[in-house]
């Protein structure tokens, strides 16, 4: 994970990094090369995970016990991001030439008093490169996050 909120726990090997927004922070081994590549882009994250699935069943996160087993079968081998809602659209459009139906999942929770202001995106932990690819080419073009 790539902060520390109540109820989440560091649950795979890490390495400090310093986010240009937060400061130094702990982010997963498999999930370094991407985070280097949304900064150098521009783009702000609030928290990520190189296997959501394998967090929730450890108790990484702030999802109920009962509901862990079934919660981390779903999620198991799913990278995970989350950004700022605006990020988060603009990073599907850019990832869509990698984008797999039924293995992608982008959300916007919707809270009692509308949508929420971050975005979560989950998508195939072994597509972690892809995407780092897609960024480094986007920031080779001089094109970065506004």
């Amino acid at each position: 994970m790539s902060r520390k909120y109540e109820g989440w726990a560091q649950q795979h090997p890490t390495k400090t990094l310093i986010d240009p927004d937060e400061g130094p922070v702990e982010i997963d081994v498999e999930m370094v090369p991407l985070m280097e590549a949304l900064w150098a882009n521009g783009y702000t994250t609030i928290m990520s995970c190189q296997d959501i699935g394998e967090s929730i069943l450890t108790g990484g996160t702030a999802i109920p016990e009962h509901l862990w087993e079934k919660t981390a079968a779903f999620y198991k081998g799913a990278a995970w991001l989350k950004v700022p809602a605006d990020d988060g659209i603009e990073l599907m459009k850019l990832f869509e030439p990698i984008f797999r139906p039924g293995e992608w999942l982008a959300q916007v929770p919707i809270m009692p008093g509308g949508l929420c202001s971050w975005a979560s995106i989950h998508f195939p932990r072994e597509q972690i490169g892809e995407a780092v690819a897609l960024l480094e080419a986007r920031l080779a073009s001089g094109t970065t996050a506004v």
